[in-house]
């Protein structure tokens, strides 16, 4: 597409009509309309070696501007060469899901490869989009606050800013009016063509979520893709969570061909003699990756480990959660290790939310029951702070701090770690770090649309009791009313 465009840009330049290239090139004005237009995909060399003839310039030279164009429409930091394993199908499913919808959002645990995915589409789709894709990092934005300040303008002048460095129909330069042209300012709206990426949103809903329906509103073109560690909206788009990976093999297979032990031993360096040592010990190595939880972050800390510790060192000590971080600066503050990654989870969080997460971390079991949580607080659910425990607990299943277990529909319990960041002064008991089969991967598959995996099947009324407790904000209250404000 960017040679055909460059060809027809070149004509134009010297004045000449299709007619007359036809002529001057001996192909006809039906080959040069198609090419131009781009309805060849795979045009032949020798009609190119022609037009490039004819046109006075080597077909080289406009290859090399071809690539330089494509750089440009990339506005973005490029994929980690890190495999996409324990996908298959479910790759090109979400291509297409971005493809099909203007607005898509990519919603699971933190570290479970989000923004991975997200870059890895938006490669994929890239020469589908005429204007590219343009990457937004919205992670080091101020987080908003419930019934408080929204980031709606903030946003909109970050996305705006890179809009104003993205290329224009043509190859032309931006002009001044671009960084006017998403606050209204502008008196013509340009027609971008584009893949918008809006990543780590979680902390900013009600400015995600506003500033998208204003892109999408302004600009017919665009498609945006979110990615959040919760659902932002049921109302615009499509939602996709992205689930941890697999810890178990297929039948027949060697314990090394399960996605997360895969991609483990790719971290550690496939090859190098620490990651043959690892092979050889395949049950400690399916037990580390239970331990995380399958999270591909969680699996590449564990493995910078792994390359001078050996694995049943980690395994005797717990593998304790100071255990799991990195250096890599390419990750922002609340990425380079576990408990800042659950610490920012947790900040996301009302008073009344922490203190159930709290009393959750001090039940005498790992695992627990809505009626385990009613018994805890009393009768029916009697409110902690104002707020009723079952809603609030839906909001922690939302977040993936409390997980639901596959061993029985109606269980649950803390997500990996979150026990040691909310209560880090006390030892782990030694039950809490009991393997986790694949069918139970914490981070949950068992999830219906709501986002509530059992809670709905055994208290049908759940959501109901919002009603009992008026003016008492849940997380989904918060992000409704400031989506409100900031409309």
């Amino acid at each position: 597409m960017e040679l055909a465009r460059e060809i027809a840009l070149m004509r134009k330049q010297r004045g000449w009509t299709q007619e007359e290239l036809a002529e001057y090139s001996g192909l006809s004005v039906r080959t040069i309309r198609n090419v131009e237009l781009g309805r060849v995909q795979n045009p032949r060399q020798s009609s190119i070696d022609l037009l490039m003839e004819a046109l006075g310039v080597s077909a080289e030279a406009v290859r090399r501007a071809d690539d330089a164009l494509a750089a440009e429409r990339w506005r973005g930091p490029q994929s980690p060469n890190a495999p996409l394993t324990g996908l298959g199908s479910d790759f090109e499913q979400l291509v297409r899901t971005v493809r099909a919808n203007r607005l898509t959002t990519f919603h699971g645990p933190g570290g479970v490869g989000k923004t991975r995915l997200a870059l890895a589409v938006a490669e994929e789709l890239s020469s589908t989009f005429r204007d590219g894709v343009v990457f937004v990092e919205l992670g080091d934005i101020p987080r908003e606050h419930p019934f408080g300040n929204h980031q709606t303008t903030t946003v909109l002048r970050r996305v705006s800013e890179r809009l104003s460095r993205a290329p224009r129909p043509g190859g032309s330069p931006p002009d001044a009016a671009d960084s006017k042209r998403i606050d209204g300012r502008a008196d013509n709206e340009r027609d971008d063509h584009l893949l918008l990426v809006l990543d780590n949103a979680e902390h900013v809903p009600a400015g995600t979520i506003a500033a998208a329906r204003e892109l999408l509103s302004r600009f017919a073109r665009i498609h945006v893709l979110i990615t959040a560690r919760r659902r932002l909206t049921e109302r615009l788009g499509v939602n996709r969570e992205i689930l941890p990976l697999s810890v178990d093999h297929r039948p027949g297979c060697t314990v090394s061909s399960a996605p997360a032990v895969e991609l483990l031993l790719w971290h550690v360096e496939s090859g190098s003699p620490a990651a043959v040592d690892l092979v050889r010990d395949a049950s400690r190595l399916a037990e580390l990756c239970r331990r995380v939880g399958g999270l591909p972050r969680y699996l590449e800390f564990a493995a910078e480990r792994l390359r001078t510790v050996p694995i049943e060192l980690l395994l005797t000590n717990g593998l304790i959660m100071q255990m799991l971080w990195t250096r890599d600066h390419a990750l922002s503050s609340h990425q380079r290790s576990v408990a800042a990654s659950i610490s920012w989870d947790l900040d996301l969080l009302t008073d009344n939310h922490r203190r159930l997460l709290t009393r959750l971390a001090t039940l005498r079991t790992p695992r627990f029951t809505v009626d385990d949580v009613a018994a805890e607080f009393g009768a029916r659910a009697t409110a902690v702070g104002g707020a009723t425990q079952l809603v609030l607990l839906s909001d922690l299943l939302d977040l993936s701090l409390v997980v639901a277990d596959s061993a029985e529909p109606c269980e649950y319990r803390l997500a990996p770690y979150v026990r040691e960041v909310i209560r880090p002064s006390e030892e782990e008991p030694a039950d809490h770090h009991e393997t986790v089969s694949e069918a139970s991967n914490p981070l949950v598959r068992r999830r219906t649309s709501s986002g509530m995996p059992a809670i709905r099947r055994a208290v049908p009324g759940a959501r109901s009791f919002v009603a009992e407790t008026p003016g008492v904000p849940t997380l989904a209250d918060a992000t409704l009313e400031m989506g409100g404000a900031a409309r």
